[in-house]
């Protein structure tokens, strides 16, 4: 018999399927794990993760959605306004009651930030009321997160350390957090966004009929969503806004941008008095690699960071990269090998990082190419899926 697990994702439902969510969702779907494991998921309600849900369902798991409640709003509250929309349609629940109607293996909780930790307090007493084992992933963090009194440090430490299992998605965050609450977590397990061999094979297809610097012009993108809070996209338009890129050959395209995003930099275009004519912008595709191979370097000058997806996808077709030293992407950057990795995310270290990799273009096919074999040997997901299903067979056998 199968045993069971519920994973709970509290990510926030993007009008697009964000890279956080592909870490659970390919991991869930993979044949070896659908035959050891029966999956419950429990899914924040939008669009994309209706879609994705009955996706997850043709391969054996159910699911059902919820409106994410903070733990701090009474639950009365919540009952009363779960009861009203139900009554207008809307399928919605606490979305904790789960661990308690029935009898789980494990319990999964899929957080984005270190913060989203405080939320887990309730659910977390309902796991040790039923008994029930848990793990916690964290998808990404800000490099300089503290918790803001002795009461929350407590609490998050406890729930850390309680976990039979501590998922982090870049090795930086696992400092981050040991950081926070002062102490070394033993039960830390680190994995990796990756890809699925069919889209490895489509990457690195790309990468060889699609070559890097084909063109003149030097063609830059960035590529995810709107959220210059910790992708820092707005750092970019700074640092091309130096004199010496007034007469360089380039363009940057910022790949996924919503008309919100598009609006935004195009105010800090004119601030910064660039040429608008070398920045575009392209809405967001569920065909990314064909965007990929109309450029040539991937641009991600981010402040909080997991493993990102966008970086994973872009080297893997070839692309090398300029990130900053946050999350996991010094993990995927071997700086003046695979990309250049600027030396903090100050806006200077990121112009400086850009003028090294404009004075090295001549590097930069045989830098993507680097950068490809270094994703199909760590980013794989037959070995990253491989790994956490050794991990949950082990957790779950205890």
């Amino acid at each position: 018999m199968r045993k069971k697990v519920l994973l709970f994702s509290t990510l926030s439902p993007y009008p697009f399927w964000a890279g956080s969510e592909k870490f659970w969702f390919d991991f869930v779907t993979d044949e070896r794990v659908g035959s050891v494991f029966d999956f419950h998921l429990c899914l924040a309600d939008s669009p994309a993760t209706r879609k994705k849900a009955a996706i997850a369902e043709e391969c054996g798991a159910t699911a059902s959605f919820y409106m994410h409640f903070n733990v701090d709003f009474p639950r009365r509250n919540i009952y009363r306004l779960s009861d009203r929309l139900r009554r207008k349609g809307f399928r919605t629940l606490p979305w904790y009651d789960k661990i308690a109607a029935e009898r789980y293996d494990l319990v999964w909780f899929c957080v984005s930030t270190l913060s989203e930790l405080l939320d887990l307090q309730y659910p977390i007493k309902l796991c040790r009321k039923t008994e029930t084992p848990y793990w916690i992933s964290l998808q990404h963090s800000f490099e300089d997160f503290f918790f803001t009194s002795d009461r929350e440090i407590d609490a998050i430490s406890d729930i850390a350390r309680s976990a039979i299992s501590f998922i982090f998605i870049a090795k930086r965050n696992r400092k981050t957090l040991e950081r926070a609450i002062g102490g070394n977590l033993d039960n830390a397990f680190n994995s990796a966004n990756a890809l699925p061999g069919k889209k490895m094979k489509e990457a690195k297809r790309i990468a060889a009929s699609a070559p890097v610097g084909f063109s003149d012009r030097a063609r830059f993108f960035n590529l995810g969503r709107f959220s210059p809070e910790s992708k820092g996209q707005h750092l970019l338009l700074e640092a091309f806004a130096g004199n010496e890129w007034k007469e360089r050959d380039w363009s940057l395209s910022f790949i996924g941008v919503s008309e919100s995003g598009r609006s935004f930099f195009e105010r800090l275009i004119a601030y910064f008095e660039l040429d608008a004519g070398k920045v575009d912008f392209v809405p967001f595709t569920e065909d990314v690699f064909s965007e990929i191979a109309k450029h040539d370097v991937l641009l991600m000058p981010s402040l909080a960071e997991g493993t990102p997806y966008a970086m994973i996808e872009s080297m893997a077709c070839g692309r090398p990269a300029m990130g900053t030293p946050v999350g996991g992407i010094p993990e995927l950057i071997v700086d003046a090998e695979s990309g250049w990795l600027a030396r903090t995310t100050d806006v200077s270290d990121i112009a400086a990082a850009l003028d090294r990799l404009w004075n090295e273009r001549s590097l930069w096919h045989a830098f993507g190419e680097k950068a490809q074999a270094s994703i199909e040997a760590n980013n794989n997901e037959e070995n990253t899926v491989r790994d956490l299903l050794a991990k949950m067979v082990e957790d779950t056998s205890a």
